[in-house]
């Protein structure tokens, strides 16, 4: 691959558009040949991107550059909208569609073509230039998304309250400015009404919705302590003041500090169960059954209360 393409591809993060190997007088067919070499990966008509960064990124990173290269690919003045938007912001994704890429746009209605859907929200909205491209600012991106998922939304906006990427008044602005030209107002709605900032990943964001919509009174991240004030440990949920709920990623206990890290886990869990608290591990495989779930916590309601 010629330097100047390798040196587009670099100072972008690994994506380039066909108007702008144009511009460096790259023929289409040279394009081609080096897709077919396997050294570049079309993404969508017109946008690249370097074959050997593709393969290294994850599903919400493959996203965020395709998202990146389809806009440099524009010659209008769209912006990433809805759940791309959270991809350039590096914000988790979840229950959302990555196949299909969502800007926003000056035009009279939404449409989709080619797996690129453009919709009439640019006029009423915030956006920021994020890694060279136009992105809804991230009120406005976790707004648009929760308007189409409630779960979508809680993730993402939990990690931008966790992180201080914005604050629950920029959101609420954002939610009253836009919900007039968004469908989904009772899902917004709802979504705002789940955010809890203390919660540091999307499996404890998930776990939270979960036990909620269980009717489970849960109380998140609390710092249990022993009779001498002593910090026992900060817990990921606290169910009914008696149930200690920990969120499970399937963290690998290798080497010697995994080992360590296994035994001071199992330690603070033998304290908890001294002071009379339940422990239970939620797993991701578990957050898929509710019945489950609310099964097991109850079972250890039961054994705290006896």
């Amino acid at each position: 691959m010629e330097s100047q393409v390798a040196a587009l591809l670099s100072a972008q993060g690994g994506v380039a558009s066909a108007p702008q190997l144009s511009r460096l007088a790259i023929p289409s067919h040279q394009v081609e040949r080096w897709i077919r070499a396997g050294e570049l990966m079309r993404l969508r008509r017109g946008a690249f991107a370097d074959a050997r960064t593709w393969a290294a990124a994850g599903p919400d990173e493959r996203h965020r550059l395709t998202v990146v290269a389809v806009l440099h690919s524009r010659t209008d003045e769209a912006c990433a909208s809805h759940y791309s938007a959270l991809a350039l912001h590096r914000l988790p994704l979840w229950h959302v569609d990555r196949a299909v890429v969502m800007l926003s746009a000056d035009v009279s209605e939404s449409r989709t073509v080619a797996g690129v859907r453009v919709t009439p929200l640019r006029a009423t909205t915030a956006s920021t230039d994020v890694d060279g491209v136009l992105a809804l600012a991230v009120p406005d991106a976790i707004v648009t998304t929760a308007s189409r998922s409630v779960e979508a939304g809680v993730v993402a906006g939990d990690a931008a309250l966790h992180g201080r990427l914005c604050s629950r008044g920029e959101l609420d602005e954002a939610a009253e400015r836009l919900a007039p030209g968004l469908r989904g107002t009772a899902r917004l709605r709802r979504a705002l009404s789940e955010l809890d900032p203390a919660c540091e990943s999307p499996g404890e964001s998930r776990t939270r919705l979960v036990l909620s919509a269980l009717g489970l009174p849960v109380e998140s991240q609390v710092e249990i302590r022993d009779s001498s004030g002593w910090l026992v440990g900060r817990v990921d949920f606290l169910v009914a003041g008696r149930v200690v709920v920990e969120f499970d990623g399937a963290v690998k206990y290798g080497g010697e500090d995994g080992s360590a890290a296994l035994v001071a886990e199992k330690q603070r869990e033998d304290r908890l169960r001294e002071l009379g608290y339940a422990v239970v591990r939620i797993t991701w495989a578990e957050l898929a059954d509710p019945a489950r779930v609310r099964a097991r916590i109850r079972a250890a309601l039961l054994r705290s209360a006896a």
